[in-house]
C-alpha cells in the first residue's frame, strides 16, 4: 500500500505468490488463502514490482522499516530520497544487549508515543494505509529537524566524494 502526503491511498494490492504459503498471518495480515487464489484480484509480482517502481521514481519515500519492503521487492532507492522511521534516530532506543548502540522501535510505539495514535491493535488485522499514515505523520511532526539532518548528511555526501 503507498499513500501520497495527504495520506490518501494511491496504491493498494494483493500480489500472487509463487511459493507454498505455510501461514498466511491473517490474524496479522488479515489475508487468507481465497485472497491470493488463481483468479483473484491478486496481480502478479513482475507486474506489482514495476508499478511501485514507476510510482516511487525520484520521489522521497517515508515508511518503516523500508530496508525489508525494497528487499522483498528487488528495489533499490536512492538514501537520500529514504525517509525511515524506523531509522532516524531520535525515533530509535538503546539496544538492551548491547550488540548495537541503537535498534529501532516498533511502529506502533512510536504512533502511540510520539502521535498519541493506537494502531496495530492486538486481534485485529494490520492496515497498511493506517501503517503508512502513521510513518507520514511521524515524518511530517518532525520534518523541519529530519530535513536538516538530511541536508547535513547530503553537503558532507558531496565533500567526501569530491576528494
Amino acid at each position: 500500500t503507498l499513500a501520497n502526503y495527504d495520506g490518501e491511498c494511491i496504491y493498494d494490492t494483493l500480489v500472487q505468490v509463487t511459493e507454498t504459503v505455510t501461514d498466511y498471518r491473517t490474524f496479522v495480515s488479515g489475508i487468507t488463502a481465497e485472497d491470493l487464489a488463481e483468479g483473484g484480484t491478486a496481480i502478479p509480482f513482475e507486474q506489482c514490482r514495476s508499478q511501485v517502481v514507476q510510482l516511487i521514481q525520484d520521489k522521497v519515500v517515508i515508511g518503516h522499516g523500508l530496508k525489508n519492503d525494497f528487499r522483498v521487492l528487488g528495489v533499490t532507492h536512492p538514501w537520500y530520497l529514504t525517509r525511515d522511521t524506523a531509522k532516524y534516530e531520535p525515533f530509535m532506543k538503546v539496544d538492551p544487549t548491547g550488540e548495537k548502540e541503537w535498534i529501532p522501535k516498533k511502529l506502533k510505539v512510536l504512533a502511540k508515543d510520539k502521535l498519541g495514535l493506537v494502531i496495530q491493535e492486538e486481534g485485529v488485522p494490520h492496515c497498511p494505509l493506517e501503517d503508512a499514515v502513521a510513518a507520514l505523520e511521524l515524518y511530517k511532526k518532525h520534518r523541519m529537524k529530519w530535513e536538516k539532518a538530511m541536508s547535513y548528511k547530503m553537503e558532507r555526501t558531496k565533500e567526501i566524494t569530491k576528494c
